[in-house]
């Protein structure tokens, strides 16, 4: 298990970002299709599209992401500092299915929502259940940064929010 924590720790950037931008990307999906009304069998089906559709894209992007920057250490020859521990901790693969599967948890917490909710009225759930995963992914990261739990939460719901805020009304605009 130690192992397991050492790999999840080195790639922790892959792990917020993908839940992060998942949860973000998919509450614009499914809040936009509900505030213009549609059944929830759109909404449900757009979320579940967007979640692969996210998913593949993030995963293959931080494959070629990391690879790129593995093979720039590896061209200079810069082996020490960063360069050496990050080719030491980081596996290409890991790193990538970290990604993919942060990203479709992340996608599923804005969608869940509408497998109990009606199209607009799961609008004010998605978007309470959306800030509750972001404060608890701040939260639960803090197991490998040491920053105070509820600091660290706060932090990531309210920059989360804030994005998620700009989407909706950029959304309203246009609804």
């Amino acid at each position: 298990m130690k192992n397991h924590d050492h790999e999840l720790g080195a790639n922790i950037r892959e792990f917020i970002f993908g839940i992060e931008d998942g949860i973000i990307g998919n509450l614009g999906v499914v809040v936009g299709l509900a505030r213009a009304a549609a059944p929830n069998k759109i909404i449900l089906l757009a979320g579940v599209a967007t979640m692969f559709a996210q998913a593949i894209s993030m995963g293959v992007g931080n494959y070629l992401s990391v690879q790129s920057e593995k093979e720039y250490f590896d061209v200079r020859k810069k082996e020490r500092d960063y360069g050496k521990a990050y080719s030491r901790h980081k596996s290409l693969i890991y790193s990538t299915l970290v990604m993919a599967f942060s990203v479709i948890i992340g996608t599923a917490i804005p969608l869940s929502v509408f497998l109990v909710y009606e199209s607009q009225a799961g609008i004010i759930p998605a978007i309470i259940v959306t800030l509750l995963g972001l404060f608890a992914l701040g939260a639960i990261k803090t197991k490998y940064t040491f920053r105070h739990w509820l600091i660290s939460g706060l932090e990531m719901m309210l920059v989360g929010g804030l994005a998620a805020t700009v989407g909706f009304l950029i959304g309203t605009v246009f609804a």
